[in-house]
């Protein structure tokens, strides 16, 4: 007879509970714990960052089938809970120590950049375009640069209207969209772009501006941290990346020239800044700092206790 197995981990999810040997099953005596975006074994510390290919792990222990649920306790009629032993209670002490920090000099190290064919003919389309244009007037038909403002320069009388819009970036997060400014949240990305401003102001028709912060994303992956801002038309002969293998400095001057962010991070490990490089293109950069050790940063920052 075909009966569901309920132990941690087993792919077969059906056995024959009149043929269970005792090394029939393969599944996870530990229970499953999480901690920002890694999902972890406890029995056998496999850590991922993927819901899916945790549960797809094969299990680290053979044993018989299980054909006994766990207990279900009744909190109300709608809500049900599942108990854990008292020695399963897990208290998170973190995975890994941040990397150790003195106060001697390190010697900073320039990243070398590595442009894609396709900005450097960006940034020469651009200069030429720079070149032809620079009048010192506001052309017509000029968009307003701030989001979600579209409005069209027609004339010093477009200057005596109010822009209405985001002086925050835009923020991209397990699923969810918003502007740093407001955080008025959505799943829905057209309900994002439709999102009217949160600000009143005047309309920037050129930018030339100091930006506090760009988008950005990071990951881990064999051995290396990956960083990535997304910004348009980085110019790779001004901006500089530096590093002295635990903290990292970037001066970018992006939107071909006309802003300039500078960004500054404590690294939670070390890294090697001789194997590490910048990658940009057209509308991204990619940082990849390889690690001194192989092991999971739960962020990139160190912060200070």
């Amino acid at each position: 007879m075909a009966t569901q197995c309920y132990n941690k981990g087993c792919l077969k999810k059906t056995f024959d509970i009149d043929n269970n040997p005792p090394d029939s099953c393969i599944y996870h005596p530990g229970p499953p714990f999480f901690h920002d975006t890694l999902k972890i074994w406890k029995c056998c510390d496999k850590k991922f960052t993927d819901f899916g290919a945790m549960l797809d792990a094969p299990g680290c222990t053979k044993g018989p089938h299980n054909p006994i649920p766990e207990p279900v306790v009744k909190v109300t009629q709608n809500q049900e809970i599942r108990p854990e032993a008292k020695d399963e209670v897990i208290v998170w002490a973190g995975l890994n120590k941040p990397a150790e920090r003195s106060t001697e000099e390190r010697e900073f190290h320039i990243l070398e950049i590595k442009p894609t064919q396709g900005l450097l003919e960006a940034v020469e389309d651009e200069k030429a375009k720079a070149k032809n244009e620079d009048s010192g007037e506001i052309a017509i038909g000029t968009e307003c640069q701030n989001q979600p403002c579209n409005v069209l320069y027609s004339g010093p009388e477009s200057d005596g209207t109010r822009c209405i819009y985001h002086p925050g970036v835009p923020v991209f997060h397990e699923g969810m969209k918003y502007w740093k400014c407001c955080q008025r949240k959505t799943s829905n990305f057209q309900g994002f772009m439709d999102q009217p401003g949160c600000t009143h102001g005047d309309h920037l028709w050129r930018k030339n501006e100091s930006v506090k912060e760009i988008r950005f994303d990071w990951f881990q992956k064999s051995g290396f941290i990956h960083v990535n801002f997304y910004c348009k038309g980085t110019l790779p002969t001004d901006s500089t990346f530096t590093t002295d293998g635990l903290k990292l400095e970037c001066t970018i001057y992006h939107a071909f020239g006309t802003k300039k962010t500078v960004l500054t991070y404590d690294l939670f490990g070390e890294i090697i800044p001789q194997q590490s490089i910048v990658n940009i293109s057209e509308r991204k950069i990619e940082i990849v700092l390889e690690q001194v050790n192989v092991e999971a940063w739960p962020k990139l920052e160190y912060s200070r206790s």
